[in-house]
């Protein structure tokens, strides 16, 4: 008899900057934004910490141990804090085949989803299945209490597990209209090192000390731990509650390939994409050239024209012995004499009859002032000359009267003729 208990699971990991802490937590300033999640829906906390504290608690000791040993003070870490400032900064790290961007994580997270929403495709009508009641038939959807019983199974072995993944922050989201999953972000840590800290965060050698070592491209030490991880989920919905996984959307739409074939395609096509736009300035180049040349090339017709119709002019005489061409070089050259001379009388005819009025000058008032004071002075000067000289002819004036008063005196008659003469 066929089991009706069909599902699928779902297991995805991501970098750190996949890690989204205020949208795990449901922080209200966050999650108002997003549309898609029912605050009323279930979703619960299980274990939220600090990433510093972590790093405090794997590397905290390993830090101090390799300090004290530095006599240079710019090899140190100075701390947690600087020990992730270099974690940050590592360029020996994987290639980010979405951002091209090298450096190590700081953190993974890994989501687990068990069941699905996704109803079943009729293929005959191209439609989506619905049954009596006219609902979706969705085939691997799993009840939410066994949803969340697995998962909290899951997560209560991750521990024993994954020694070498340092668990901070698990959380349930039954709240966003999908299947139930669970957010679990990690810190990957291995020892034994003989060179830098003996302790540090590496995930190929912590997953190596888990016993999932790298095989080749294709299987390296990650796709083995998700593979191992994947099939104790599916374990627990098999022989704990009769359920048959399937993965009906594996392989349906493309291949799956390492990320290193991967990374090596998109470099391949990037370069295509450089030399499609080197050809294209290529080609925009060329048409330039060509519509440059047409133009040189209309232009020589033009010359060529024009020396044949010269030396035609240069055959033909005119009655007074030059020729059509000299004639019409000598018409050219008296034209341009004409609107020389033209153009000369028009500016001695603008210099004639512009003229420059200046303003005034405007001088300071201390100037001014001095200025008044000076006319003051020459008035003043002008009135005492005037009164001065009319003091002087006053005084001759008495002088001649006392004369004549004199001479009348002695003399009975006078001449009044001679008074005026002198």
């Amino acid at each position: 008899m066929t089991n009706s208990k069909v599902t699928t699971v779902r297991f995805h990991m991501g970098g750190d900057d996949e890690i989204k802490t205020e949208h795990n937590r449901r922080d209200e300033n966050t999650v108002k934004w997003e549309k898609h999640i029912d605050m009323d829906g279930k979703h619960e906390v299980l274990r939220d910490m600090e990433l510093e504290s972590v790093y405090e608690e794997l590397f905290g000791r390993a830090i101090e141990e390799y300090d004290a040993k530095q006599k240079r003070r710019d090899r140190r870490y100075g701390g947690v804090y600087g020990y992730m400032e270099q974690v940050r900064a590592d360029s020996r790290g994987r290639v980010n085949h979405k951002t091209r961007t090298k450096g190590k994580n700081l953190a993974y997270e890994v989501i687990v989803g068990v069941g699905s929403v996704k109803p079943e495709l009729d293929e005959e009508t191209g439609r989506f299945k619905r049954d009596s009641k006219g609902n979706f038939v969705t085939p691997y959807l799993v009840p939410d209490d066994i949803c969340e019983a697995v998962l909290k199974a899951y997560l209560a072995a991750w521990d024993a597990r994954n020694p070498h993944l340092r668990l901070y922050g698990a959380y349930l989201h039954g709240d966003e209209g999908g299947a139930m999953h669970m957010h679990l972000d990690f810190v990957p840590w291995a020892d034994g090192y003989e060179r830098g800290l003996s302790v540090q965060t590496s995930l190929n050698r912590a997953l190596a000390q888990q016993g999932c070592v790298s095989e080749g491209w294709t299987r390296n030490s990650h796709v083995i731990w998700a593979e191992r991880e994947r099939d104790f989920i599916e374990s627990i919905l098999t022989e704990q509650y009769g359920y048959t996984i399937v993965h009906p959307d594996a392989g349906k739409y493309k291949e799956s390939i390492p990320w290193r074939v991967y990374a090596q395609e998109q470099e391949a096509l990037k370069r295509i994409d450089d030399q499609k736009v080197k050809l294209s300035a290529m080609l925009r180049e060329a048409d330039d050239m060509e519509t440059e040349l047409e133009m040189k090339r209309q232009e020589l017709e033009e010359v060529t024209e024009a020396t044949c119709a010269i030396e035609e002019m240069k055959a033909i005489e005119m009655p007074d012995g030059r020729s059509l061409w000299e004639h019409n070089m000598a018409r050219v050259r008296e034209e341009r004499e004409r609107k020389r001379r033209e153009e000369e009388a028009k500016k001695r005819r603008r210099k004639s009859e512009s003229r420059v009025h200046r303003a005034p000058n405007v001088l300071p008032t201390e100037y001014e002032e001095q200025m008044d004071e000076q006319k003051a002075r020459i008035e003043r000067q002008v009135r005492e000359d005037v009164l001065g000289r009319n003091e002087d002819l006053t005084r001759r004036t008495l002088a001649a009267s006392e004369r004549v008063l004199s001479k009348a005196e002695n003399e009975s008659e006078f001449d009044f003729d001679s008074i005026r003469r002198g």
